[in-house]
This record gives structure tokens, sequence and C-alpha cells, in this order.
């Protein structure tokens, strides 16, 4: 069923280009409940940050196509709840074209070093790379200490996205 209506949301994404969809792409999708109590949450975002208004305009495209699949439905159910949202503050990125409107912004990245062992980084992201040939990754320029006086010169470092255990958007203060 989830994979019935995954298809679904990715058509409605589809026919969603020139309209007020359009630029926004799906992250995942989970089904929870059964029967008349089922709920659907959709999770979306867009290059530059999915707006409210693509939101409201997606997840009405959903509930019409949902309801007029007569199959779908009835797995479904009649009395489904669904849920439109994007990704908020504090939510891990799960898929790489995430990285994308973070770039500037401030993440925590717990990644594989060369042993294999888990690594904490706090820096803002500078570039991503999902095209390049040897494999996509991300350049972070690594937090550094507020204090007076000489800091030490710190280099970016740059991170294949195999090596990323977890990616989190942080709130800057």
């Amino acid at each position: 069923m989830q994979e019935r209506i995954k298809n679904c949301v990715s058509q409605v994404i589809e026919e969603s280009v020139g309209t007020r969809g359009e630029g926004v792409y799906l992250i995942d999708i989970k089904v929870k409940g059964k029967g008349s109590g089922r709920k659907i949450e959709v999770l979306m975002d867009a290059d530059i940050g999915i707006q409210i208004h693509q939101c409201a305009y997606i997840s009405r495209r959903i509930r019409e196509k949902l309801e007029a699949d007569d199959e779908l439905l009835e797995l479904v159910g009649e009395n489904f709840d669904l849920m439109v949202s994007s990704p908020g503050l504090g939510e891990p990125i799960i898929i790489p074209r995430q990285y994308i409107r973070h770039v500037g912004k401030l993440l925590l990245i717990t990644y594989a070093d060369s042993q294999g062992e888990p690594v904490e980084l706090a820096g803002h992201l500078q570039e991503v790379s999902l095209l390049d040939e040897s494999g996509a990754n991300i350049v972070i320029m690594p937090e550094t200490n507020k204090k007076r006086g000489q800091q030490p010169k710190i280099d970016c470092v740059t991170l294949y996205l195999n090596q990323v255990i977890r990616a989190v958007p942080e709130a800057e203060l």
C-alpha cells in the first residue's frame, strides 16, 4: 500500500510542473494506523525551501488522486488523515538533495572517519556536489570558538555522503 501511495504522490509531483507545486520533491511517506484511523504523512521540500501554499496545493492534489482511485481508496479507507509538510529545524537530512537547501547553514554532522569510528562535527555547509564522478560530497567549515584573540586557521572538511551517518540542521544563535 505504501508503494502505491508513493507512486500516487510521485505522479502528483510530476503533474505539478508549471503550477504552484513546481520544484517540490518527495522526501518520505509514512502510513500509520489501520482502518478508519489511518494517517498518511508526506514529507516534502524544495531546493529553495517549500512554501505553505505549495504544501496545501500538493495536499489537495494527493487527496483528489487518492479519492479518485477506488482500489487505492479501499486500501487506505475513506476516513484517512493526510498531512503534507516539510522537515522542521532539527529534523535529520534524509536524502542527498536536501543538502542543497542548507548551503550556508549550520549543520551538526556525525560521520565515520577512516577507521569507521563516529565523529561529530558542527559547521557551516559550504558546498554540495551531488554529480561528482568520484562520489557525492559536501564541504563543511567547522565552527570555531568565538573567543577574542588569535584563532588558528581552520580548513574546510570534505565529506563523502557515504561517510555521513546523520546530518541535522541547527539553529544559529
